[in-house]
């Protein structure tokens, strides 16, 4: 009978999940995130200059508790001793990997976008954004040995591809066949 949405009753919830993270688990989502909030500003059709400025400062200009550097000082500055965290430390690498590249997307857009009043203001951004990218290089570039180990050793040599090759085949086939 109300017409106030404050007036009626609320909706009964029907189900809830709980997920429990680990905090490099939270920062790869909040990782996530960003670079799809700096995707999604730079792919924006029409481009929105504003928009794409205000995402971009929050990622490379982050001056509150230094935004995303913080975060790959933190998770990514040593390689974890517990074997269980490798997969996870990877994960961030390549999440931040993946940052930085669409952050280097993010000012080549914005410097089409500029006008002629906003050109220091983009030269900010970009050294802002060379700054992060020389801090995270190191973190980025180091791998986890272990991960990159073969699982399964596979024994390739000439002979056992001779053994396997077509032509035997084919010469037994015919051979058969006669």
């Amino acid at each position: 009978m109300h017409a106030f949405p404050y007036i009626k009753t609320r909706i009964n919830v029907i189900h809830r999940e709980e997920f429990i993270l680990t905090p490099i688990e939270v920062a790869i989502e909040d990782m996530r995130k960003k670079t799809q909030e700096l995707t999604a500003a730079t792919n924006q059709e029409p481009p929105d200059a504003k928009m794409l400025q205000m995402v971009l400062q929050g990622s490379v200009g982050a001056t509150v508790n230094q935004g995303p550097l913080e975060v790959a000082q933190v998770f990514l500055a040593e390689i974890p001793a517990d074997p269980k965290l490798y997969r996870h430390h990877n994960k961030l690498r390549l999440c931040f990997k993946e940052f930085i590249m669409r952050c280097g997307e993010a000012v080549e857009k914005n410097k089409h976008l500029i006008t002629a009043d906003q050109r220091e203001y983009h030269q900010e951004l970009k050294r802002n954004y060379m700054k992060l990218k020389e801090s995270l290089r190191p973190m980025i570039e180091r791998k986890i040995p272990e991960l990159y180990k073969p699982i399964v050793k596979v024994h390739s040599t000439r002979e056992s591809f001779r053994n396997h090759s077509f032509r035997k085949y084919d010469a037994q086939t015919s051979s058969q066949s006669t």
